[in-house]
């Protein structure tokens, strides 16, 4: 990351697999319920250079575009949150969105989608993804089109990015935070079947999007071909502002 050139070469990489991939498109029906009127799908719908039009690198301005202060690190971006970290001033979540147990639902293929604020948010037909199911234990998160255990997949998660429990995120630790929440969704105690199927989960996971509405901010990770995450995209959300949002990269 010290090096301008393999930055932009890294980040530009990603952007054009990431963008129109099923990840992408889960995270864009995701966002048209997270922020409701602001049109985001319809904003955010074209290719990866007219996305890169709405991209900007990293400095003093990008950063407070997110309301986090952000830095690099060896593996991309990394964000702190500690003035959202002292409970009487971080934005309390509604008591209708602290319901039970999460829920994966697919709404496409090689990508799955975990509310842990609202889990019954994307268990409607509302627009976007279709009206999701459980998944039975013995799915292991298949699909129609024969996606194996060795494939890629993607999630998109929505949650507090305080509940990470730490003050700065990086890659690594988002990416842990990512994998708790699938955990924690897919693996039921009671019920030891399910165990394989996290397992598998996390062994095709390669994109991670967590998206905070109360921060406003979403945060995109991808696994390099060493399965390192990097976090080479993130974007702000401004409810005030019809704007999409703007995006930022290292």
């Amino acid at each position: 990351m010290t090096d301008p050139g393999r930055r932009r070469a890294l980040a530009d990489a990603f952007m054009v697999e990431f963008v129109g991939s099923t990840t992408w498109r889960a995270m864009l029906a995701v966002l048209e319920g997270a922020f409701p009127g602001l049109g985001m799908a319809a904003a955010l719908s074209g290719r990866a250079d007219e996305i890169r039009g709405m991209t900007d690198g990293l400095d003093r301005t990008a950063s407070s575009k997110l309301g986090l202060p952000t830095w690099l690190d060896d593996a991309g971006m990394v964000f702190d949150l500690s003035a959202h970290l002292n409970a009487r001033n971080a934005p309390r979540t509604p008591m209708r969105a602290r319901p039970a147990q999460p829920r994966a639902s697919r709404p496409y293929a090689g990508a799955f989608v975990i509310d842990t604020l609202d889990p019954l948010r994307y268990h409607r037909a509302v627009g976007g993804p279709r009206a999701p199911r459980d998944l039975p234990d013995d799915a292991a998160l298949t699909t129609t089109s024969g996606m194996g255990e060795d494939d890629d997949s993607g999630v998109v998660i929505v949650a507090n990015l305080t509940s990470a429990g730490v003050r700065v995120l990086d890659s690594l630790t988002l990416w842990r935070y990512a994998g708790r929440v699938v955990t924690n969704t897919l693996h039921e105690p009671s019920r030891p079947r399910t165990r394989a199927r996290a397992r598998r989960a996390l062994r095709a996971l390669r994109r991670v999007v967590v998206i905070d509405p109360d921060l406003g901010v979403g945060l995109c990770l991808q696994t390099d071909p060493g399965h390192a995450p990097r976090c080479l995209l993130a974007f702000g959300v401004d409810r005030t502002d019809d704007a999409p949002p703007r995006f930022v990269r290292p």
